[in-house]
């Protein structure tokens, strides 16, 4: 909303931004996964009746949620990823890395 509210510009700390978008884009997966997780529920216990009576078990709903967390995170990490070790190549890339005078040279074969 900060970033709406300058007109689109990131007025923040500079670190806070991969942050902002790890957290958006988390979410977002999250919400898939979970609402994915739960129609398999339903399906399962539409499909197989006598099998998934009663309550389930609680240490499988949480390993189930730990699992979707972790797959989530482990994804949208490459947000933050990206945005540490992707500057010092692009900067390399466009030559501002040193160099030799920040040229790029083609080699000829």
């Amino acid at each position: 909303m900060a970033e709406a509210a300058a007109g689109m510009r990131w007025p923040l700390p500079a670190a806070l931004c991969p942050v902002a978008n790890f957290c958006f884009y988390s979410s977002m997966y999250l919400s898939g996964l979970f609402l994915a997780a739960l129609s398999v529920r339903r399906y399962l216990g539409v499909a197989f009746p006598l099998r998934l009576q009663g309550r389930p078990e609680a240490g499988r709903v949480l390993a189930v949620s730990a699992l979707l967390w972790l797959l989530a995170c482990s994804h949208c990490s490459v947000v933050i990823v990206a945005e540490l070790y992707g500057k010092g190549e692009e900067d390399a890339a466009a030559g501002r890395g040193g160099g030799e005078g920040g040229d790029l040279k083609v080699g000829r074969v």
